[in-house]
């Protein structure tokens, strides 16, 4: 068997010490088996969190990944308040995706007389408008629109809502048709890099995309087509056109940051937050006593970023969720008579009402429901009291998850140059018996951490094979972004913690693997280029590359705009030492750690040039591209595979170790062949290091 490779130790530059753990678990007995890759590819979320107008009731939506169907069953519940009584109601459709690869969830709209919730639901090939009964008889279609119902909300008098259609479908496809037989006008519009007839699922159907909005944003190709406004009369249950009413203006927000929050009260307040990265604030304003704006009094509505709000039904209160560097979620309650605000709980981890953190619990008497999820405990809906911030379970389609032996997690901090940072450890079983391999990701873990933002990287099942992860959290930073001011100091913090984790005696800093997805990608790609930490690394999406900017050249884009202003990135004729210091395919010499690029077909033409190059050195590479995938990946049956490839590449290159599948004889036939390639180019460079060393030695 190939051994892993080997790189030199790293001195840390950056002090500070890990802070004390917040949280270890330890879940299941010694007997229990450890998750397998189906069970957390197929573990459910908790979605569309909305209480009756009486507050009896509270609906929720199950989502649930199916690896034989290569989609996802999504079921409607309500749960009844006083006896914690489940009942599924209807059916929730086929997913409705949307960019960059993420599955629409939205709260479903109550009747209101509680009998019945409305709600969006993709049904052959067509999203419509639905009801169900909230007693389970029955759901029906609501309306029978010729495009797709792509927003829904109540009216202001709570007896009619408002709903807004996309062009017709068969409009779309003639469209297209028309299109593939005149020739397809490449304008600013088009993305070549994907293909530009059906290159993409949406709906379920093949259909072609159109740039539609800032950097990537996406549409259909009659995307400058407004949405028609259509109106549901909830007392005769007819539809009709309806005039497009104003928007109702929303209070603007400081420059340079964006809005996180916004709920109005049932008398028309406004409560909002925004966030600039680092910094940021919660008001409320009320139209009318002329526009008066109260800022939320304690220290944590500014320096945590509030990712969500909502006015609890009766009360002059706002219930919010603050974030924490560790993205932990905190509930608080804001009672703006008193201008108190007091802390209801603090979670481990993810504290609202879906897989997003910015989605609001629902509320119901004194008791908010909300969805809890921590880094190694799956979804469950809760009902915590608002008083005493008691917590009790009411629905846990995970349980037999949740059974299963999980690692150990430790939550930590530590600084490097001045800069905090955060993460969870996942530990294999007997870690303190000595150091083991270690894989880190880099972005963001919330909630169900599963494997990193992208879910490509399973922590627990890396754990169970010997190899303990790290997910750490970008680091902080207000104000204009720099890119490249961003990923030193990514790297700075790893290099911190693997000294650290080194120096506790947990990993061997010899063999760190790394991996990641969008901005996690482009941390990977620059510690691998410009560090000697990593040993293995795998990447889900590409780095800019010169291509990729002509690629995305045409005049009328966005995208040369957001490559000068965050990365200093020109046509690369006008600034080639900034290109040489970011592409990963024109500093191919200096990657020295066998790379895996599994990348969505929609992305994976930006990078054929990091490819080639690669192939043609004697860096071990290897490229996998999924079809019919956006951004991040959606099909389970991909994830599975990616999940699969990634556990035996990091097992390979970092323990030496094959499964002894039959099936995977080819994959480690070249894979070997690489690793011999890799060994006998390394050993000139290692014997001149090893000289040199000698000669600076004798020197002294």
């Amino acid at each position: 068997m190939v051994t892993a490779a080997r790189r030199p130790a790293a001195r840390c530059r950056a002090g500070g010490a890990l802070g004390p753990a917040l949280a270890v678990l330890l879940m299941g007995t010694a007997a229990a088996e450890p998750p397998s890759m189906s069970a957390l590819i197929e573990a459910a979320d908790i979605s569309g969190v909305a209480a009756s107008p009486d507050g009896r009731l509270v609906a929720f939506r199950v989502d649930r990944p199916s690896i034989e169907r290569n989609s996802y069953a999504l079921g409607w519940h309500v749960v009844d308040v006083s006896t914690g009584r489940v009942r599924p109601i209807a059916e929730g459709g086929e997913p409705i995706i949307a960019d960059p690869g993420l599955l629409v969830a939205e709260p479903p709209i109550w009747s209101p007389d509680g009998r019945w919730i409305y709600y969006r639901a993709l049904r052959s090939g067509a999203v419509q408008l639905w009801r169900a009964s909230a007693d389970g008889t029955g759901a029906e279609a609501m309306s029978s629109e010729d495009g797709d119902v792509l927003s829904f909300e109540l009216t202001p008098g709570r007896h009619s809502i408002l709903y807004r259609v996309g062009p017709a479908r068969s409009a779309i496809e003639r469209a297209e048709l028309a299109e593939y037989d005149s020739g397809i006008l490449i304008d600013e519009h088009v993305e070549l890099a994907q293909n530009v007839f059906r290159g993409a699922l949406v709906n379920g159907r093949r259909a072609s995309q159109r740039l539609s909005g800032p950097w990537f944003g996406r549409g259909n190709v009659l995307w400058r087509e407004a949405p028609r406004l259509r109106r549901l009369d909830l007392d005769i249950l007819q539809s009709s056109n309806a005039l497009e009413e104003p928007a109702a203006g929303l209070p603007s927000v400081p420059d340079g940051a964006w809005r996180e929050a916004t709920a109005r009260s049932a008398r028309g307040d406004i409560a909002f937050s925004y966030w600039d990265g680092g910094q940021g604030s919660l008001v409320v304003v009320r139209p009318g006593a002329a526009g008066a704006r109260i800022q939320c009094p304690i220290a944590e509505c500014v320096n945590e970023r509030v990712a969500w709000a909502a006015w609890r039904p009766g009360h002059d209160e706002v219930l919010f969720a603050n974030s924490d560097a560790s993205l932990v979620q905190s509930l608080r309650l804001w009672d703006l008579a008193s201008g108190r605000v007091r802390l209801v709980t603090r979670g481990d981890g993810l504290l609202a009402g879906g897989r997003d953190d910015n989605s609001p619990c629902a509320f119901a008497g004194r008791h908010a429901f909300c969805v809890r999820a921590e880094p190694a405990s799956p979804p469950r809906l809760e009902a915590i009291d608002l008083d005493s911030g008691r917590a009790r379970s009411l629905f846990d389609p995970n349980a037999r998850l949740r059974s299963l032996r999980w690692p150990r997690t430790e939550r930590l901090s530590w600084s490097a140059d001045g800069r905090r940072f955060t993460g969870i450890l996942f530990l294999p079983d007997g870690a303190a018996a000595g150091p083991v391999p270690l894989f880190v990701n880099y972005y963001r873990c919330r909630g169900f951490v599963r494997g990193g933002v992208g879910d490509e990287w399973p922590f627990a099942i890396l754990a169970a094979n010997g190899i303990a992860s790290v997910c750490v959290n970008a680091t902080r930073s207000s104000g204009a972004q720099n890119g490249v001011e961003q990923y030193r100091a990514a790297a700075s913090g790893i290099e911190a913690l693997i000294g650290q984790l080194t120096n506790r005696g947990l990993v061997d800093r010899r063999r760190v693997g790394m991996g990641g997805l969008s901005f996690g990608t482009e941390v990977t790609l620059w510690t691998l280029i410009h560090s000697d930490l990593i040993a293995a690394a795998s990447i889900a999406s590409p780095q800019f590359e010169p291509a990729s900017y002509w690629f995305n050249g045409v005049r009328g884009r966005d995208y040369h705009r957001g490559l000068r202003d965050v990365w200093g990135l020109g046509a690369p004729e006008e600034t080639p030492e900034q290109w040489r210091l970011l592409s990963a395919a024109m500093n191919v010499e200096r990657i020295r750690a066998p790379l895996l690029l599994q990348l969505a077909e929609q992305e994976s033409r930006y990078a054929i040039e990091l490819h080639a190059r690669l192939t043609n050195s004697t860096t071990p590479a290897e490229l996998h591209v999924f079809p019919e995938e956006p951004h991040i990946k959606v099909q389970p049956r991909h994830r599975l595979a990616v999940y699969r490839r990634n556990l035996d590449w990091f097992s390979f290159w970092l323990l030496g170790r094959e499964d002894p599948d039959p099936a995977k004889a080819e994959q480690y036939r070249r894979w070997r062949a690489l690793a011999e390639r890799f060994r006998e180019a390394d050993q000139p460079r290692r014997a001149a290091s090893h000289s040199s060393s000698e000669t600076r030695s004798n020197t002294r």
